[in-house]
């Protein structure tokens, strides 16, 4: 009988909800607003806010988007998305809404909407609906099969923090 990986995910590979276990955590930083992995390998991409003078965002390009290229002995390398990965994958389309608020959504799926802005403590913060919940978003795992030119998306995971309480959320989004 054929099974395509998603089928057996859970059989096949082992972690925390889902992300393999001995992929890296990135250490929160000031601009750092969340990051994104992939089963394919351990590299990272990482969303940062993009900061001008006096703690404003510039509203002409509000985020910063690299990838962390991790070496077999701990190196990380740092890289910039390439036109393809920007405009079909990892890219996003924004809307400021004012000068502390930016409603953006990613290139590669429109239908969910994020909001860049600052937290209790002034630091620039990516918020979502997950589970009927306003949270932070810490990170994402997007898992996609390799079925032709480009990876076919089977599901994303989110992982962050309900704003009020800061309790932790999670929520698993299938795509067909």
């Amino acid at each position: 009988m054929f099974y395509t990986q998603s089928e057996h995910y859970d059989t096949i590979v082992k972690g925390h909800a889902g992300r393999p276990a001995g992929y890296p955590d990135l250490d929160f930083y000031p601009n750092l607003l969340f990051y994104i992995q992939r089963n394919q390998n351990i590299n990272t991409v990482v969303y940062e806010a993009n900061i001008l003078s006096d703690n404003l965002v510039n509203l002409n390009d509000p985020i910063n988007i690299k990838w962390i290229k991790f070496g077999k002995n701990g190196e990380q390398e740092i890289q910039s998305l390439n036109y393809i990965q920007r405009k079909l994958a990892y890219g996003y389309h924004f809307k400021i809404i004012n000068h502390d608020l930016i409603e953006f959504c990613f290139v590669s799926y429109e239908n969910m909407k994020f909001f860049l802005s600052k937290d209790k403590k002034n630091n620039f913060r990516v918020s979502t609906v997950i589970n009927e919940v306003m949270s932070l978003v810490d990170r994402i795992y997007i898992y996609a099969e390799d079925l032709g030119i480009f990876p076919q998306v089977k599901f994303a995971e989110f992982f962050g923090r309900n704003m009020l309480t800061n309790e932790k959320v999670y929520k698993k989004l299938f795509f067909h």
